[in-house]
């Protein structure tokens, strides 16, 4: 294990400690490095560390949370996880200022790509979820929490927003499978 993989293993840890979606993170990273097998430090850190403020109850009200794919919510989303993760980082790591602005960056462009580095987040992330994310959504359907329409738009816009080739033809029967899982389970 090289210096740089300490610090990623540091935050996988803190993942674990913190977050009741752990597992997704971690996903995210493991489909990170199917993509790319020589992710930068950043977008493995970027990786891991995408999701964190759903750790920790808002320290302000979240936009309506009704529509999972709302603009305004996965804004506010990636700020407040990119200012978590920074937080961290610097804070409680004293990562070097670059490296924290970069995952910073990163972070703050996960559910909206834009750049080669984020589009693969992106596109990890957009894997994970469609692997690990599924019974999270049928279960909110089962609860009444979203409707099943809510949950199909999250499903294909998880896959539709993906750019990187090699992650639709991954993600591709993931969808399916899911879509399959909500027209049986609904």
């Amino acid at each position: 294990m090289g210096i740089d993989d300490e610090l990623v293993e540091r935050a996988r840890a803190w993942v674990a400690a913190v977050h009741p979606h752990a597992r997704h993170l971690n996903r995210t990273l493991d489909w990170l490095l199917v993509l790319d097998p020589d992710a930068s430090e950043a977008l493995r850190l970027a990786a891991v560390l995408h999701d964190i403020e759903r750790a920790f109850g808002p320290d302000e009200a979240p936009p309506d949370r009704t529509d999972p794919i709302s603009s305004v919510y996965t804004a506010w989303h990636q700020e407040r996880s990119a200012r978590l993760a920074a937080d961290w980082l610097g804070e409680e790591q004293h990562a070097p200022r670059a490296l924290v602005d970069e995952v910073r960056g990163l972070v703050g462009m996960h559910e909206d790509g834009g750049n080669p580095d984020a589009d693969l987040l992106q596109a990890a992330d957009s894997i994970a979820f469609l692997e690990i994310q599924v019974d999270l959504f049928l279960d909110m359907v089962r609860d009444g929490r979203i409707s099943r329409a809510a949950a199909e738009r999250k499903f294909r816009w998880m896959f539709d927003r993906v750019r990187v080739p090699r992650a639709r033809e991954i993600a591709a029967p993931m969808l399916a499978a899911a879509l399959a899982r909500l027209g049986v389970a609904f």
